[in-house]
This record gives structure tokens, C-alpha cells and sequence, in this order.
């Protein structure tokens, strides 16, 4: 199951076969008035495709509403997954171009405009710039979150592919620096490296997330940690449950680049008591009312979300029956059809539900032990029976999809597909 999107490891694939000519979708969105966004990697390159919009005229996005209430919009989605799908042979991905617009001509076939953007802007270089290629990439969780090995250590990588990533990588990098200056970097994990590719700045290298989520016997921990850094005057606005890691070092945080430095510490004190502390004895008083079961954010607790697209059949490459592209072509099938977007599911519940606790569960098990270095990551052992059940990570079961046949009834649609699947995942 190695090619399942939670399991994708590149590292594990390179010792098992040649994966230079795997191309990989890692993220994309559509965007109801910017476009499509499609990712796909290949040997060590990405490169963002951007699509003309598609948005129902009327229609306006919102979380609350139920997926399948933009089912269309989701099938118009995927229907260009399947459109990039034919041009694998021809998309260029080693080049000094990052983007591509993919334009439809009159035709009705498609071609790749190539540019270069940049998408991280106004970001300080107050220290060392790693190439990508010098990375060892190996896990992609989603576009702005990877994993790698650099100089021999676990590093995570996040990478600024579109606009708000990379607002988010230059506030990021402000507020690294701004905790490095006050003498506060051990509350946070180490920025190592700005990361370029092809000389321009794509996101930062960081040492990796590694700890477990809190439990109510941390309070005290967190809050002191909290209080030393607002002494400093320092405010971190709105923490969330998922930012704070107990590590072998202490309390750390992550999504640092909120945080805000005050002159005025009386102004601070007065700010903080509704945004951080308010927030933080909410927290604690509701932990066993977190619908994630307090699910950290880094790429490591998470499921990944990135497949490989296969390569269509050609005279020259005819179809393979091994188990590996059988595996291939079943998760490409799950990722091109709308059935999850036909549930009931809000946009948030759907987030909950594609972001559950994976195999690295964040909250600690007795018998399945998180580690940093050589020492266990536990919460202490008067944990209160009641969070017991944050301390289990649930058992993955037996998932059926079935994909219904759309009837002349039906909706019409240019892009439906009145095809009849199903599919089960072990």
C-alpha cells in the first residue's frame, strides 16, 4: 500500500524502484475567481498549473455549506486532473519556469504557457539559503508541507507555491527572527535554511516537528512558557491547541508568525488578556471537546494527500498488470471521483475528517511510543482516565465507495462521467 496517499514515502520508493519518471500531484485548489491550482512534482521539480476559473454564476463559497452542494465545481476540478493527465509526456518540469498556465484553445484541446513567479515577497534573509535540490525530499504530505533529510538530519520543508503560502512563509521568517533576537528560539524550532530554487527564495527549512500534544497536565508547562515569552514583549495572538508541541526540550511552538512585539507592556498585558490567556483557559477547560482529539499541524501527524498520476497506455509503454500500478490507478480513481464531495460533509468536516490522526498520532499511546532522540514523549502518568480516549489512535477500518450511475435524470453536466464503480479500501 505504499503508493496509498496516507503511505507515499519517496525515500521508501527510491530503495525499491527507479521513481524519475513518477509524476506527482501534491496539492491544488480551485479558486472561484483565480483558477484551478494543480501541483505536480517530478524528480525533484514542481510546478504550479493554473486553469481558467469555474464557478456557477451565483455562487458563493461558503465553509458551512455541504460539499455537495459544489459538486459541479468539484467535478470541473477534477476533470482537468484527467485533462494534465494526457500531457505527462509533455509537461516540462526541469526548466528555470515554476508556473504554467494551461490555456484551452479553440479546439477544445489544451497547451502549457510557461512563466516564472514569484510568490514569496518582502521575506528577511537573516540566515543561510539552501538550494532544493540539495535536499532529500522524502514525503509530501501537501504543497506547503514536506519532509526531507539534509546533512544527514530529519528537516521539515515549507514550501510558498502560491500567494498566501508564501505570505505565510515571509510572516513566518519575521517571526523567527523576531524570537532569535529576544533570546526566545528555544520556544520554537529552528529555522535552518531559507530555500531557493533556481535563485529565487521558495520557503523555509526548519529542524523537524517532532512532540506530542498536550495534555491536561501540561497546563502549568504551557502557561509558564507563554508568560516568559510575553515578558519579553512578546504577544501570540489566538494560540491554538494544534501550534503546542511538549518535546524532550520543553514547550515549543509552532505557526509562529503571528506573534507581535510590544514596546508598551501595560498595552500588551491589557491585548493578551482576552487573545492569549482567555483562549488558553478555554483550552484547557474543553480538551476533551476537540473534534481532531488535539491533532498537531506539522506534516508528520498529518495524512498525506499526495498520488501519483499514471501515465496513459501508449504503443510504446503498454499497460502494466503489477500490483504497484494496480495500486497507482486505484488511487487515482478515488482522487478523480466526487463521491466524498457528494456526502453530506461540510468543508470543515471533510477537513476533519482527511486530517484524523494517521499512524503518528500526535497524542501519545502507552504501547505505540512517539520518540525525539532517546527519550519518549509522554504526558506524565496522572493523566486523568477521562482523556484516555486521546491517547488511542482509532484503528483504520474497512472504507466503500461506491460510485452511482447518473441516470438521464440526473443533473447534466459537460465534465459527469456516467460510470459505475466500486471500490474497496483496506
Amino acid at each position: 500500500m505504499e503508493f496509498a496517499p496516507s503511505n507515499l514515502n519517496l525515500a521508501q520508493l527510491r530503495r525499491k524502484m527507479d521513481i524519475r519518471d513518477l509524476t506527482l500531484y501534491i496539492s491544488g485548489h480551485n479558486d472561484f475567481e483565480k483558477g484551478r491550482f494543480y501541483v505536480l512534482w517530478k524528480n525533484g521539480n514542481f510546478i504550479v498549473i493554473q486553469a481558467e476559473p469555474y464557478c456557477r454564476p451565483g455562487i458563493q463559497y461558503d465553509p458551512a455549506m455541504p460539499l455537495g452542494y459544489y459538486v459541479e465545481e468539484y467535478r470541473a476540478f477534477n476533470y482537468l486532473k484527467e485533462v494534465l493527465q494526457t500531457m505527462l509526456d509533455t509537461i516540462v518540469f526541469d526548466s528555470e519556469y515554476n508556473w504554467a498556465h494551461l490555456v484551452r484553445q479553440k479546439d477544445n484541446t489544451y497547451r502549457l504557457v510557461y512563466t516564472t513567479k514569484r510568490c514569496v515577497h518582502n521575506c528577511p534573509m537573516w540566515t543561510k539559503v539552501v538550494d532544493l535540490n540539495d535536499i532529500e525530499v522524502t514525503r509530501i504530505t501537501v504543497g506547503v508541507l514536506w519532509e526531507g533529510i539534509y546533512e544527514g538530519k530529519d528537516v521539515d520543508i515549507f514550501i510558498g507555491w502560491e500567494d498566501t503560502w508564501g505570505s505565510f512563509i515571509t510572516a513566518e521568517s519575521k517571526g523567527h527572527k523576531l524570537m532569535q533576537s529576544l533570546g526566545l528560539g528555544h520556544y520554537t524550532f529552528e529555522v535552518l535554511a531559507h530555500v531557493s530554487k533556481n535563485g529565487i527564495v521558495i520557503g523555509l527549512m526548519t529542524e523537524a516537528y517532532i512532540g506530542r500534544g498536550i495534555t491536561r497536565s501540561d497546563r502549568s508547562a504551557v502557561f509558564e512558557a507563554v508568560a516568559a515569552i510575553q515578558r519579553h514583549g512578546i504577544l501570540m495572538p489566538m494560540p491554538r491547541r494544534s501550534e503546542i508541541y511538549i518535546t524532550d526540550q520543553g514547550v515549543r511552538f509552532s505557526d509562529i508568525c503571528g506573534v507581535k512585539w510590544y514596546k508598551d507592556h501595560d498595552k500588551l498585558a491589557k491585548i493578551a488578556e482576552t487573545t492569549v490567556w482567555e483562549v488558553l483557559a478555554d483550552m484547557f477547560d474543553n480538551l476533551d471537546d476537540d473534534p481532531v482529539a488535539g491533532q498537531l499541524n506539522a506534516s508528520r501527524y498529518l495524512r498525506g494527500g499526495t498520488y501519483v498520476i499514471p501515465r496513459l497506455p501508449t504503443p510504446g509503454r503498454p499497460v502494466s498488470l503489477s500490483p504497484e500500478q494496480s495500486m497507482i490507478h486505484l488511487a487515482w480513481s478515488i482522487a478523480i471521483s466526487d463521491e466524498l464531495c457528494r456526502s453530506n460533509f461540510t468543508s470543515i468536516a471533510k477537513l476533519q475528517y482527511l486530517y484524523r490522526p494517521s499512524k503518528h498520532s500526535s497524542t501519545a499511546r502507552r504501547d505505540k511510543r512517539a520518540k525525539s532522540g532517546n527519550r519518549a514523549l509522554l504526558p506524565p502518568d496522572d493523566v486523568l482516565e477521562g482523556q484516555a480516549h486521546l491517547l488511542r489512535t482509532p484503528a483504520d477500518e474497512s472504507l466503500v465507495i461506491s460510485l452511482q450511475h447518473y441516470g438521464s435524470s440526473a443533473r447534466t453536466h459537460p465534465y459527469a462521467r456516467p460510470t459505475s464503480k466500486r471500490l474497496l479500501l483496506a
